[in-house]
């Protein structure tokens, strides 16, 4: 749509960054508070388990998202981007409060995983919706720039997590507070694209006159059979198989690291759980100049330059850290888990504004959907591993083969990847 993609960016588009980067926060502080939660649960006599059971509680919403990627990036392309954000939003809010009054482990990992549905369908949901609004020229920054409220969510939970004086239950029913949003996402338009690709042909001219202020006559586009994850491997087969490999790569290493940084940090300096979420912080704050970083150079190097070489980098901070670990050196312990914060956080701006444009509108919702389920795969099975190598091994050998697995994904894009920089969106 032209008049979209050659729009200048106007009040909605920054009424859109707002109301969907909350979103996007409250998705990062109802994810990352299984670090903090991990990390309190020793205390409860009816919360202990093994290491490996505890990383299970991280995998469990992962694992929901799995699911929910799948779920809700079907139902993006039968109902509309709205629609389907808002029954994905309402899931995790409410799954997150009713989470905190659980009674045990057990209780607590089903709960997360009902969480896990809507986070797991509000990402690649909100990307393209977002995606689809955004004009051509500035169209990956503004993606990077609503992922970088990944990080500013990050930052609240440690806040919160330090206010509430490191009450699990607490930080849990926080993450439910998201649903006070629900009444301004009714407001919102449908996707005009949507709209069209369904032969709503009126109600998508209606809503880009009132969004651009542009009188348009579009034209009933012959609407594509229901898309199918078939489709993705027998069309689009090689952008398919690089952004699995992507996406399962840069979770992995994202959900391995983050969701045990507290316990990475206070077994190899030696600190109290306590002191290591201040520490957690510090990195959390990294992740936005990444994020900012990565934005400006999506639209001056191209998105598979700036993914590849950000997952290259994080993956080398992570060996950096292996190393230090090893060496017990307290500096470069810090430096380099703030290096992995700022280089993996900024790629993850760039592979969401990657994705949306390698497909056409009529499978977007699917395949970003699809992409969002391998992550969640990879997400959730770091965890759990990374609780396994500790049991047997040390923290230091964990993220060892976190920083491998982010190299191969760095290598991955590399090879497979193509550019979409300045491309008009199918």
């Amino acid at each position: 749509m032209e008049a979209i993609e050659n729009s200048r960016l106007n009040k909605f588009h920054y009424r859109l960054l707002a109301v969907l980067g909350t979103v996007w926060a409250f998705i990062a502080v109802n994810t990352i508070a299984a670090s903090f939660v991990i990390a309190l649960l020793k205390k409860e006599p009816d919360f202990q388990g093994s290491l490996a059971k505890l990383g299970s509680l991280g995998s469990a919403a992962l694992f929901g998202m799995l699911f929910g990627a799948w779920l809700f990036g079907y139902l993006a392309d039968r109902i509309g981007r709205k629609r389907t954000l808002i029954l994905a939003v309402s899931t995790f809010s409410l799954g997150s409060i009713v989470s905190a009054f659980a009674g045990n482990l057990d209780q607590l990992i089903v709960l997360r995983f009902i969480v896990g549905l809507g986070l797991g369908g509000s990402l690649p949901v909100a990307s393209s919706y977002f995606a689809e609004f955004m004009p051509r020229s500035v169209r990956g920054a503004m993606i990077s720039i609503l992922e970088s409220f990944w990080a500013i969510g990050t930052i609240i939970i440690g806040v919160v997590a330090l206010l509430v004086k490191a009450d699990w239950r607490s930080i849990l029913l926080f993450g439910g507070a998201i649903i006070l949003i629900l009444p301004i996402l009714l407001t919102l338009p449908e996707s005009p694209r949507f709209l069209l690709a369904k032969g709503r042909v009126k109600e998508a001219e209606e809503t880009i006159k009132r969004i651009f202020g542009i009188k348009v006559k579009l034209e009933k586009v012959k609407e594509d059979r229901k898309a199918s994850v078939g489709d993705l491997w027998r069309k689009y087969g090689r952008m398919t198989l690089m952004l699995t490999i992507a996406w399962f790569s840069i979770a992995f290493a994202y959900y391995g690291f983050f969701i045990w940084l507290p316990k990475f940090l206070s077994a190899t300096l030696g600190i109290t759980v306590f002191r290591s979420f201040q520490y957690f912080i510090v990195t959390a704050i990294a992740q936005l100049p990444g994020y900012w970083s990565a934005a400006y150079l999506l639209e001056r190097v191209g998105r598979k330059k700036t993914l590849s070489y950000y997952l290259l980098l994080s993956g080398l901070a992570g060996l950096g850290f292996y190393f230090a670990a090893s060496s017990g050196n307290e500096g470069a312990i810090i430096a380099s888990a703030i290096a992995f914060s700022f280089f993996n956080l900024g790629a993850w701006g760039a592979i969401y504004a990657y994705t949306p444009e390698l497909y056409p509108t009529a499978v977007r919702g699917t395949g970003t959907g699809w992409a969002g389920a391998m992550a969640r795969i990879g997400g959730g099975i770091a965890p759990i591993l990374a609780g396994r190598i500790m049991e047997v091994g040390s923290a230091a050998v964990a993220v060892l083969v976190i920083a491998v697995v982010a190299i191969i994904g760095a290598l991955d894009v590399l090879a497979l990847g193509e550019e979409t920089m300045g491309r008009e969106l199918a």
